[in-house]
């Protein structure tokens, strides 16, 4: 084993965690009677949190080729994984009776913990790339797309506008399954040199 795959176990391990959380809600859901249990914007939300962590997995490993030498960068292989689960666990349902659940009560009220923590991921996401692959390497794009992301989702916190929620999921969503698309090949030589 490599020193970088030893150092993205606990990565991995922290992202299948959010992943663990996700599908637990979506089983709480299936069982209970409530007829109040889905709500569209709820369930789309946690979707696109599963593509974006497998998604961020995936990217992790493009820092294979770079030299991680300082405790600092293997913290940040692990950092923004963290407010991946905590977006889960924000989004999922953790209520006495789930037979009288109500998605959309439940997820308005707990936005500011679902959409603070995604901005935040984001932020760190970026960070990430600055301080593992250095100033040198940065992608404007991604950047761009990071900060976009953080302040939508910021917005998101503080408003029960459903217009604002499904322009900026369809968005979301859209980066999420637009990165479906890319090679590994690409994706995995990300940082290296041409």
């Amino acid at each position: 084993m490599s020193q970088f795959e030893f150092m993205m176990m606990i990565a991995s391990v922290v992202v299948a965690i959010s992943m663990t959380e996700l599908a637990s809600g979506w089983g709480k859901l299936v069982r209970s009677t409530s007829s109040k249990r889905y709500y569209f914007l709820h369930l789309a939300w946690t979707v696109y949190l599963l593509l974006l962590a497998v998604q961020y997995w995936i990217g992790m490993w493009s820092y294979n080729d770079l030299k991680i030498q300082f405790v600092g960068q293997v913290y940040f292989l692990v950092i923004p994984t963290v407010f991946l689960v905590i977006s889960a666990y924000a989004l999922t349902p953790h209520v006495s009776d789930i037979n009288t659940f109500d998605a959309k009560a439940y997820f308005f009220k707990n936005r500011k913990g679902i959409f603070l923590s995604m901005a935040v991921f984001f932020v760190l996401a970026w960070t990430a790339d600055l301080v593992i692959a250095g100033v040198d390497r940065i992608e404007i794009n991604f950047l761009a797309m990071s900060v976009a992301l953080a302040l939508a989702k910021s917005c998101l916190a503080f408003t029960n506008n459903r217009i604002l929620h499904g322009m900026v999921l369809a968005f979301a969503m859209s980066t999420a399954l637009g990165g479906m698309s890319v090679e590994l090949a690409e994706h995995d030589g990300r940082w290296q040199s041409p």
